[in-house]
């Protein structure tokens, strides 16, 4: 346990010195940099100069005793210190972006490898929900997304779902044929269309054991395509059993579709209007 969290700290930008010299000094404390260096594998030669880093970073505190004695902070107040420092950073980051000058185009198509980064921007992408999510999915992923669905439902976000596989969990507004997840797996793969505040797209196939690539763009053209795929699946949903979706679709167009609508009365009221050409 102490190499795993040792490695988790290195992974949060801790040198493997300071990172042995907290763990050593959180199991025996207080204690002198000669304590700590002959408890861990630090040299002599290095201690002092990691201990001034850690007190400087106000993760360790000297005691006033001769020899200096280290008292490290509590892990709780840790955590809490580094994601005020790390949000700090992020801030500054931002406002610094904002008065810097681009040509970063947020219409770029970007892919994500593996199954693992897919659920994981899937996730990012659900927290991130302010209005809608609109989701194509199989029962297998919207299991790993379940907790984030919930919990942007709780925001107030507005979900609706569909899927050919039966839906384990009630999530906001499922359309769903609630077919056998194995059954389908013989014709199919599985595979996600995920479009959140109509802005943001995750597409593609998800598969557990070759590593895929799924696209990720705020390509406006995309999204929208993405979009009218699920609009589709649940229209057509409707007309086979004979359900009323209008309620659900509506809204999930793009535009004010009432004017949509009346364009095409006016139209099909005209001579020679509207014709089905087959």
């Amino acid at each position: 346990m102490k190499n795993t969290i040792i490695e988790q700290m290195k992974q949060l930008g801790f040198t493997g010195n300071e990172a042995q010299a907290y763990v050593t000094l959180l199991k025996s404390n207080p204690a002198t940099g000669y304590e700590i260096s002959k408890q861990s594998s630090i040299p002599r030669s290095a201690i002092y100069s990691v201990m001034d880093k850690l007190e400087n970073a106000g993760l360790v505190n000297a005691m006033s005793s001769n020899p200096k004695q280290f008292i490290p902070l509590e892990p709780e107040k840790l955590f809490t210190k580094l994601s005020s420092d790390f949000q700090h950073g992020i801030d500054g980051l931002r406002q610094s972006f904002s008065e810097y000058k681009t040509e970063a185009s947020i219409g770029h198509l970007w892919n994500i490898q593996g199954y693992e980064q897919m659920i994981r921007q899937a996730k990012e992408l659900i927290n991130s929900a302010k209005e809608t999510i609109h989701l194509s999915i199989w029962n297998r992923e919207l299991q790993e997304l379940t907790k984030e669905l919930k919990s942007a439902k709780k925001r107030g976000v507005k979900i609706i779902i569909f899927s050919f596989t039966k839906i384990a969990e009630q999530i906001g507004n499922i359309v769903s044929y609630k077919l056998n997840e194995a059954d389908l797996m013989e014709i199919w793969d599985h595979k996600i269309i995920l479009v959140v505040d109509k802005k943001e797209l995750l597409m593609g196939e998800a598969d557990t054991v070759k590593s895929k690539k799924v696209a990720w763009t705020e390509n406006k053209a995309i999204v929208t395509i993405a979009l009218n795929h699920i609009i589709l699946d649940i229209t057509l949903y409707g007309l086979r059993y004979g359900k009323d979706v209008s309620g659900l679709v509506q809204n999930m167009h793009e535009g004010d579709m009432d004017i949509l609508d009346n364009l095409l009365k006016e139209r099909a009221l005209q001579p020679n209007g509207i014709k089905v050409e087959m």
